[in-house]
């Protein structure tokens, strides 16, 4: 494809391997989990920290589940909207599709805002000024194209691993007289932090939106998306049990950088300043891909007809250069919220709200025998989908409402424009 070619014509380009995905799909949740969110969820899980992200990992698998077998259907962008859409028509598949962009967004505002406490322990600046700050050179690294933002991402992947191994590495010591079942708001309180954390699982989904950039999507998504779970899950946990045992719940809560807190008590001034850089290099790392993947989905839906067909402009180094626009100016407002826990609470009720209907798809599916008939693909996406109801409740009637009034606005959007749903014939069913 030359420069010279009618924009028009310009399609995204089949660049990215199974190893570059799924660094990418590691950094994405790595980023947004430990070092955002492991403050605020110690406050609600005590010690039992480890226990919440371990059933925050159970519920994301069985809807990575779904994932990972739709993908290998249709692995097209926008995998919620197609996904659904599949099953229940474009109406509800848009709401699942627009539900997750709206979580994106959110995520990259409270990941932004996570980055900018983490520079303003460093510096003294103002937090909302630091997220906006970081938007502005994410723009920069976004327009210069998908292998350029993904081959950064991978080097910051790398970064934001060493820095939770070194958390790891300075907490195994206190490991032995940590109290790991210390619960100060009981098992309530344990939900609680499930429902806040599972926004550290976002980011398994956002491995679909590169279906389109990836040279056998059939193949090495469904791998790539377990490959990443596995890894963060296990990191996630290591990382909450050396945390808790080496400062306890109480001041890891009441921190607004709190991996840099565990080793500066532990190693001392020099060791916060480095903790706190890899943290700055991590959660950067975050909102560049989850800022790519929800330009690429508002491209799917945009692509397929539900959204205004110039968001599926592609521009001359292969960008969606209208929907990464729409989207780095959305995410850019909702840092003016300010609050962490906040934000990421309206996340996860959005989140949670996509990844019930994307769920319930796959079963709908194998009930109308519209793919071939394996008792796992209705068992497992139905807990999936059971798991993301009850954690939905829990995110409190505020965040609810919000995540109703998203599926409004959506649903109103859909009935003013149509679009053909996807179907699963040819390749599409062969891949079931």
């Amino acid at each position: 494809m030359t420069l010279q070619e009618p924009l028009g014509e310009r399609s995204l380009k089949r660049k990215l391997g199974l190893w570059q995905v799924t660094l990418s799909g590691i950094g994405v949740i790595l980023g947004a989990g430990v070092y955002a969110l492991v403050g605020p969820a110690s406050m609600l899980a005590g010690n039992a920290l480890w226990l919440a992200f371990l059933l925050a990992a159970v519920t994301a698998g069985l809807t990575a589940y779904s994932y990972a077998r739709m993908g290998s259907m249709r692995p097209k962008n926008s995998p919620e909207f197609q996904y659904t859409s599949m099953a229940f028509g474009p109406r509800i598949g848009f709401i699942a599709g627009w539900l997750m962009v709206a979580a994106d967004l959110l995520a990259a505002a409270a990941v932004a805002l996570g980055f900018g406490g983490y520079l303003q322990h460093l510096v003294g600046t103002p937090l909302v000024a630091n997220a906006l700050a970081l938007m502005v050179a994410v723009a920069i690294i976004l327009y210069a194209g998908v292998a350029e933002s993904v081959g950064l991402a991978v080097v910051l992947t790398v970064v934001e691993a060493c820095g939770l191994l070194f958390v790891i590495a300075t907490g195994i010591p206190s490991l032995p007289g940590g109290e790991f079942l210390e619960m100060p708001h009981g098992v309530e309180g344990v939900w609680a932090a499930v429902s806040l954390i599972f926004f550290a699982y976002l980011g398994f989904d956002e491995l679909g939106n590169f279906a389109e950039e990836m040279q056998q999507p059939e193949r090495d998504l469904p791998r790539a998306l377990f490959f990443a779970m596995a890894v963060s899950t296990i990191i996630y946990m290591l990382v909450a049990l050396t945390a808790t045992a080496a400062v306890g719940w109480e001041r890891l809560s009441a921190s607004d950088a709190p991996l840099a807190l565990v080793v500066g008590s532990v190693l001392g001034p020099k060791a916060d300043l480095a903790l706190s850089l890899m943290a700055l290099a991590a959660t950067s790392n975050t909102v560049l891909l989850l800022l790519a993947s929800a330009a690429r989905s508002v491209y799917g839906m945009a692509s397929a007809g539900v959204l205004p067909a110039g968001l599926a402009r592609v521009g001359g180094r292969n960008v969606p250069v209208i929907s990464t626009g729409l989207v780095l100016i959305l995410a850019g407002g909702l840092l003016f919220i300010g609050d962490l826990t906040r934000v990421a609470s309206l996340t996860n009720a959005a989140i949670l709200s996509s990844f019930a209907l994307t769920s319930l798809s796959l079963p709908w599916l194998w009930l109308q025998r519209r793919i071939p008939r394996r008792l796992p693909d209705i068992v497992l996406p139905s807990l999936g989908a059971l798991a993301c109801l009850w954690l939905l409740l829990n995110t409190g009637w505020q965040s609810m409402s919000v995540a109703a009034l998203l599926a409004a606005v959506g649903l109103l959007i859909a009935g003013r424009r149509g679009a053909s749903p996807p179907s699963l014939e040819g390749r599409e069913l062969e891949g079931g």
